[in-house]
């Protein structure tokens, strides 16, 4: 899981090769190795044109990417999106206090800053969904509840796991891009 740290492809590149998969972020330098991985930037494009009805009662997009190991393809696809629907958007690299304007939705890779964004919320008395709008990344038991729901785009981690135990038992060499969805909920 070499996520996007500078220097993990030379790294494994020492490891025997058939004893090497990939799982969940690859890059260009791994392209000899196995994967099962998630395509970042046509996940997030596509899960946001899935909601785009939804978002178009919103004036902006806020994506929250800190830059530490959030994948840089999100990047990529949130900017494509919205240059490709006119959106007016802002990429910032952390939500501490921020203040929240109606009208905005926030894409949310971390759970802390979701945390953040919810805190402040409740602050300002902002109704989510409603007020503006929450989109966060990993869909997990907790997000089917907190705020009575949680809008999430979303690989199928269960599928990751399947997929790459039987990549390993039938000694698979191919590269699979993971399945991921918009999974709608209150939030939106």
């Amino acid at each position: 899981m070499p996520t996007n740290l500078t220097g993990t492809a030379s790294i494994i590149k020492t490891l025997p090769k058939q004893d090497v998969y990939i799982l969940d972020q690859t890059n260009n330098g791994l392209n000899d190795f196995p994967s099962v991985h998630q395509s970042f930037s046509k996940d997030i494009y596509a899960a946001l044109q899935k909601g785009k009805l939804l978002l178009s009662k919103y004036k902006k997009m806020i994506l929250i990417f800190p830059g530490d190991k959030e994948p840089l393809g999100m990047v990529d696809g949130f900017t494509k999106f919205c240059n490709d629907a006119a959106f007016e958007n802002e990429i910032i690299t952390g939500f501490e206090e921020n203040t929240i304007h109606k009208g905005e939705v926030f894409i949310i890779p971390t759970d802390r800053h979701l945390v953040n964004v919810i805190e402040q919320a409740k602050r300002q008395d902002l109704i989510i969904g409603k007020d503006f709008g929450i989109i966060s990344y990993n869909d997990t038991p907790l997000k089917k509840v907190v705020e009575n729901g949680i809008t999430t785009i979303s690989t199928d981690f269960k599928v990751m796991g399947k997929t790459l135990a039987a990549m390993v038992l039938n000694s698979g060499k191919e590269q699979i891009e993971n399945p991921s969805d918009l999974i709608i909920r209150n939030s939106l």
